[in-house]
Formats: C-alpha cells, sequence, structure tokens
C-alpha cells in the first residue's frame, strides 16, 4: 500500500448493539439510559433515523461511559445526517454531526461525512481540517483522501489535490468520478504552473504573467461589484468566500478547460475561469470582461443556494438576465426561430450536458431562448420570486415542478409567453 501524502458513508445499516443489563427493582438512571437505548435500536431496525438519533442521544446524556450506547448514537447520526442532506436540511445535518464527533472524536465516518457536507457548502478551510482530521486518525481511508483532493482543489492548490488524488489512483484507479478529476487538474497543472497571485476582499485571482498590472485589478473591481449587486438583487445571498478565480490568454483557457473558442467563460463548480487577453495577445474590452464575469458570477451564487439541482434553461438564462441586455443578435435568432418554429421546449434545454450536447449554432438559441424566459419571469413576477424557484430547487423539486412551485408556471405556459414576447418584438 502506498504511504499516504470524501465522505461517501455507504447507505446501509450500521451494526446496532443492544446494551443489556441486569434488571434490578429500583429506578436509575442507568436503567432510563437502557430503555432510550432500547428504543432507539427499535428505531433504528424500523429504520426511523431521526427517532434513533434522538433517543440515543438521550440514552448517552443520561450514561455517558457506557460504549456500546456511544457507538448507536453515532451510527444513528450517520444516517440521520444522510436523511437530512438529502432534503436539503444541510445545517441540521451538519450540526448533528458536530455533535458526534464531540461524543466520539476518533470515529472518521462522521469527520468524512461532515468534510463532504462542509465542501458541499463551500467552507473549504473548514472541509479540509476535518478531512485532515479524519487522515490523521486513519492515513489509509482512500474516501477521506479523495475529498481532501476536492477540497485542495476548490481551494486552488492544485499540486496538492494532485498528491490527494494519485495516491487514491494507486489503490482504486476505478473509484468514481477520480480519473476525469485528475486528467483536468493534471491539464490545469500544466497551464498554470507559472500563475501569479492577487486577492481582493471576497476574491482570489490567479493569472498569467501576461495578464499583470492594472488589468488583475480591475477584473477584482469587476468580481467585487458582482458580489454586491446580484447578491442584493437575489436578496441579500452571498457565497462563502474567498471565490476562486483564473485569469488566462485565449490560448491558456482552451488548453486548462479544453472548451472550444464559442465559450467566453466558465464557472465550473470550483472557480471561475475566465480568458482577459484575445488570440491576438491584446486585452478583452472591460464591458466584456464585465459581462463574462457577471455572467460566471450568478452560476456561483446559483450552486450556493440550488446545488446541482439547477435546469440548463434557468441557470444560464439568470445569468444572462443579472449580467445583460438582450442583444440585437439574440433578437434575430429567436425571430428566426420563431418563423420557423423552432423553439425548444423547456424540457429539451433544461438537462445540464447542453454545453457538450449542443451544436455552438444550436446553443446560440438555447441561450437567446433562456435569456428572454427568464426576463419575462423577472419583470411579470420580481427577482426575488426567482430566488424563491432557486429554493424550491435546493427543496428537491426539479425543473418544471419547482417552476410550479415558486412562480405557479407550466413549461407550456413559459413557452406560449416567451413565443408572444418573440412576436411582438
Amino acid at each position: 500500500m502506498p504511504t499516504a501524502p470524501m465522505h461517501r458513508t455507504p447507505r446501509r445499516c450500521l451494526s446496532i448493539c443492544l446494551l443489556l443489563i441486569c434488571a434490578v427493582s429500583t429506578m436509575s438512571h442507568a436503567q432510563t439510559a437502557a430503555q432510550w437505548n432500547s428504543r432507539g435500536a427499535d428505531a433504528y431496525e424500523a429504520g426511523n433515523w431521526a427517532d434513533a438519533a434522538e433517543a440515543f442521544q438521550k440514552a448517552y446524556e443520561l450514561d455517558r461511559r457506557d460504549n456500546t450506547i456511544q457507538h448507536n448514537l453515532v451510527n444513528a447520526v450517520v444516517m440521520y445526517a444522510q436523511d437530512l442532506n438529502a432534503s436539503g436540511n444541510q445545517e441540521d445535518a451538519i450540526e448533528w454531526l458536530e455533535y458526534v464527533i464531540s461524543v466520539d472524536p476518533e470515529n472518521v465516518p462522521p469527520l468524512n461525512q461532515l468534510g463532504a457536507y462542509l465542501l458541499f457548502q463551500g467552507n473549504i478551510a473548514s472541509a479540509i481540517f476535518r478531512l485532515e482530521e479524519s487522515i490523521e486518525i486513519d492515513p489509509n481511508d482512500i474516501d477521506a483522501h479523495f475529498l481532501l483532493g476536492e477540497a485542495y482543489y476548490k481551494d486552488n492548490d492544485v499540486t496538492s489535490a494532485i498528491d490527494q488524488w494519485e495516491w487514491v489512483y494507486q489503490l482504486d484507479p476505478e473509484y468514481g468520478g477520480l480519473q476525469q478529476r485528475l486528467k483536468n487538474a493534471l491539464r490545469e497543472e500544466k497551464v498554470e504552473f507559472d500563475f501569479h497571485g492577487d486577492s481582493s476582499r471576497n476574491f482570489h485571482v490567479t493569472y498569467s504573467q501576461e495578464a499583470e498590472g492594472n488589468l488583475v485589478r480591475e477584473v477584482l473591481d469587476i468580481l467585487e461589484s458582482a458580489y454586491r449587486s446580484i447578491g442584493k438583487s437575489l436578496g441579500g445571498i452571498y457565497p462563502p468566500t474567498p471565490i476562486q478565480v483564473s485569469l488566462y490568454t485565449s490560448e491558456g483557457f482552451i488548453a486548462s478547460t479544453a472548451l472550444g473558442q464559442h465559450v467566453g467563460a466558465l464557472y465550473d463548480g470550483t472557480k471561475i475561469r475566465c480568458p482577459v487577453l484575445d488570440k491576438n495577445g491584446k486585452s478583452i474590452p472591460l464591458d466584456v470582461l464585465r459581462e463574462r464575469l457577471f455572467h460566471e458570477y450568478v452560476h456561483v451564487v446559483v450552486r450556493h443556494i440550488a446545488g446541482n439541482n439547477v435546469p440548463w434553461w434557468f441557470n444560464e438564462g439568470l445569468a444572462e438576465t443579472l449580467s445583460t441586455q438582450v442583444s440585437p443578435i439574440e433578437k434575430q435568432i429567436l425571430k428566426e426561430a420563431y418563423a420557423n418554429r423552432q423553439l425548444y421546449g423547456f424540457d429539451t434545454i433544461t438537462p445540464q450536458d447542453l454545453l457538450s450536447a449542443f451544436s455552438p449554432e444550436d446553443l446560440e438559441l438555447a441561450y437567446a431562448q433562456s435569456h428572454v424566459a427568464v426576463i419575462y419571469l423577472q419583470q411579470r413576477y420580481g427577482t426575488r420570486r426567482l430566488t424563491r424557484m432557486l429554493q424550491s430547487l435546493k427543496a428537491g423539486f426539479e425543473g418544471e415542478d419547482a417552476l410550479r412551485d415558486a412562480l405557479g408556471v407550466s413549461y407550456f405556459t413559459l413557452k406560449s409567453q416567451v413565443r408572444s414576447a418573440i412576436a411582438k418584438d
């Protein structure tokens, strides 16, 4: 096994041991603890994780020296936290996990699980702390090393991320999601190994030597403006900071992301990536950079609220709406699609893989239609109702169901309204 340089706790029933004590005639705290432990075991066997966790907690508070109760409490909370997380109640899941870690600091599964949830929330420093704790306890825990690599990567420490993922690769080359992550990180490190860094209040930027000077500070000013104005527009929502950003030449952006020239910038769930110099080595105009950076920052906020459960059309339409106006080119594309009956059904532009599934020409129409759709929703219902849709998505509603829940609109109605808007323009 190689020398060690997230936690996906399997959804399985961990063994629950019943506390056995001798019956005595008088009631005592130990007997009461035994009764709560028995209730917890019954609830656990029935799959009622909340009742089990609460019963074992009461048993533990009455008898903190009993290892069996402690074991049962930790196992029940691991399961209960999974349910809480799945229902969008991540804060309570984190609170329960922190509680059982205080009960049993040497238990690795809750540390890994907590690290994973903190990582998803964007609380990178705390996630790293918990995952490093886990590895100190068990240096050979493969899940902890994988998740720690993810945390380092999100902290813009690509080299350390590669170290963790290469260690995992030596043990399990088929570990879920590992090969693509490692491939992306190695490609990125090749481009960014000599990048410099700079920071503002809420952003940390790495950049190529060609982007040095005033351009970097101007980008940071744009990003800080996006942080304030978009956060305010969406009801006071501000993701954890620092938010990572990388600035490239045109060639460096393509080499690092493996995307074509039709992609102007990208937020990949880890950081905002944006070229600031065109293929001729000239600075991209600030008004263009502003649109691109505002657009990508909206994606940061959307992911912070609703994770990955966001329809493509709503994610991109919201980003366009909060970053730019409908352009004459978009209007022309929409008029032609309307005339030729080529507008998309919104179920068609809901999947999140459109960037790779659609041609550049198809994407142009999808972006334009999404833009006009969200502008209609914004003008008809207000920006705060768009935030409400994000909250519905966070709660687990799927695309059209979230739209109905937050705004009372179906995909059919939305397409009809988009057609009407195009016809009137």
